[in-house]
């Protein structure tokens, strides 16, 4: 009736064919290139809930705070020995001891705060890798150095604020100033 018969097959269009190849090749390549990446990048972050990545950071952090306390002791024992203090005295021994408790305190915070930093990137690296799976943005994660680096500007900070309590560590600066406004009135008068 119909008088049909014969083949019911469509060619498929040389540009969907082309689609198509290029679609595997894209694939192909992302199996190749990002999924290691993606892999390296899970192990990473796995491996920043280890204890290493904690003595790590927590090291350099601390490592970090005792240098930015040690310049401001040198200072104390520098402005000292300019007014003939005795290391001995009951005063000197007071301030020198305060200041080595700050820095201790100032280590002890510079490695908590480290610690808690790479907590949270750990679990901000899981959240990533939860989006990855579902085909989501990643948001970028805060490099090492830089939340090291603001771990370090806070205890700067604070030991700023410790030395600034010294009196001996004032009264240098307090010698260097008239000092220098002394040089300066002298200029002046020439």
């Amino acid at each position: 009736m119909c008088g049909g018969g014969g083949d019911n097959r469509v060619e498929e269009l040389e540009s969907k064919q082309a689609l198509a190849q290029q679609a595997a090749n894209a694939l192909q390549r992302y199996g190749d290139v990002f999924v290691p990446l993606e892999n390296m990048y899970i192990q990473d972050t796995l491996n920043r809930f280890g204890e290493d990545a904690y003595n790590a950071n927590a090291g350099q952090a601390t490592q970090g705070a005792s240098a930015i306390y040690e310049g401001g002791l040198q200072q104390l024992n520098q402005g000292a020995f300019n007014r003939g203090l005795d290391p001995t005295s009951g005063s000197y021994q007071t301030e020198s001891s305060a200041l080595k408790e700050a820095q201790a305190r100032g280590m002890g915070l510079a490695g908590a705060g480290a610690g808690l930093d790479n907590t949270d990137q750990a679990y901000q690296g899981i959240g990533n890798v939860v989006r990855m799976g579902q085909g989501l943005a990643t948001e970028a994660q805060a490099g090492n150095i830089s939340l090291m680096q603001s771990g370090l500007d806070r205890v700067g900070a604070q030991a700023e604020a410790d030395f600034a309590k010294s009196s001996s560590i004032q009264q240098v600066v307090g010698t260097a100033a008239g000092m220098g406004a002394g040089y300066g009135l002298k200029q002046s008068t020439v």
